[in-house]
């Protein structure tokens, strides 16, 4: 009985995903890092990064909880097998769960804001854009909307936990380099960002309207084509590197991991929806290895090592993405 009361809550906080959410906000601080030259070492740059990490894995936690605290009525009548109608967990137990999650993800969001206080606004935005979606999701269609919002925050905090950005009284723009980690980054880093934060808005979009449907096992209401266009919007916003330099064998490598995966993972789609959802989710990380054939030739790290060798980085998604998936073994990621 008790190991089953771990598992559900194993379930209930989808810890399948985690690994996703660890790759986006890394992704997102390398991107900075990259463009933006190194004010300190990139050592003393990790435990701020380190914070954001854990601030990010409670916000992930607080939402998955207060989905199933929300959900309880509906899963009482449509998923009785679930910890909450079961009986295994009780709804307040739950709840109280969640709003801890919740403490514990300010806690780190609040020493990281004294650093940098654009990442504690964005990482309070996204606590209330995951309070946002789980009051529509089971409402519209909208849902998508901020779900979509979270993943993006992710790389902006990512990336402003790397960056300093001061407004004076005159509301023109700063840099204060002695106080935080870097300068702000120069040339087109910030459109960068902005299209990759809206290439995986589209992705996990398209995913979670797929997700909506689950129930219905292969049927969806809409035409498929919407789906395919939502999924590879990402592979023109992250594969900026193109227009950079000629693509490499390398490069190469980080583009076709995602195109096989994600092409199988639609094909599968025919069958299953609730497979195809979980593949799409675990096929986060590779959407953001797509990013690394770009990050990798112009970062500097002041680690000779890695310098040496920085395609090495794209391993850190690539871990993310096997380790999503052994962990779907365990626990469910929808």
């Amino acid at each position: 009985m008790r190991g089953q009361r771990f598992l559900d809550l194993l379930a209930i906080g989808r810890v399948s995903n985690l690994p996703t959410v660890w790759s986006n906000m890394v992704t997102g601080f390398l991107l900075a890092w990259a463009f933006g030259g190194g004010q300190k070492t990139f050592s003393e740059a990790l435990p701020l990064l380190v914070l954001l990490l854990l601030g990010t894995t409670f916000a992930y936690l607080f939402g998955t909880f207060l989905n199933d605290w929300k959900d309880a009525e509906f899963d009482d009548r449509h998923r009785p097998e679930r910890a909450i109608p079961s009986g295994r967990w009780s709804r307040k137990t739950i709840g109280l769960i969640s709003a801890g999650f919740a403490l514990a993800s300010l806690g780190c969001l609040f020493p990281a804001g004294s650093r940098q206080p654009f990442v504690l606004l964005l990482g309070t935005i996204l606590l209330a854009v995951i309070i946002i979606y789980t009051v529509l999701h089971k409402r519209t269609p909208l849902a998508i909307i901020p779900m979509g919002m979270c993943r993006s925050l992710l790389y902006l905090m990512g990336y402003f936990s790397a960056v300093s950005i001061t407004v004076t009284n005159s509301g023109t723009t700063s840099n204060k380099p002695d106080n935080f980690i870097l300068s702000i980054p120069e040339g087109n880093s910030l459109l960068l960002l902005v299209l990759m934060a809206l290439g995986i808005f589209s992705y996990v979009a398209g995913l979670t309207l797929a997700a909506r449907y689950e129930s219905r096992a292969t049927e969806l209401p809409f035409p498929r084509i919407i789906l395919w266009a939502l999924i590879f919007l990402c592979v023109l916003t992250h594969t900026w590197w193109w227009t950079s330099q000629h693509p490499t064998i390398p490069a190469l490598l980080c583009l076709l991991p995602f195109l096989l995966w994600t092409v199988r993972s639609l094909l599968i789609l025919r069958k299953s929806i609730p497979d195809f959802v979980s593949r799409a989710l675990a096929g986060l990380c590779l959407l953001d290895l797509l990013a690394f054939a770009g990050i990798a030739p112009i970062i500097h790290t002041g680690w000779h090592t890695l310098d040496a060798a920085p395609l090495f980085l794209a391993f850190i998604p690539l871990s993310c993405f096997l380790f999503s998936i052994l962990l779907q073994r365990i626990a469910p990621a929808t």
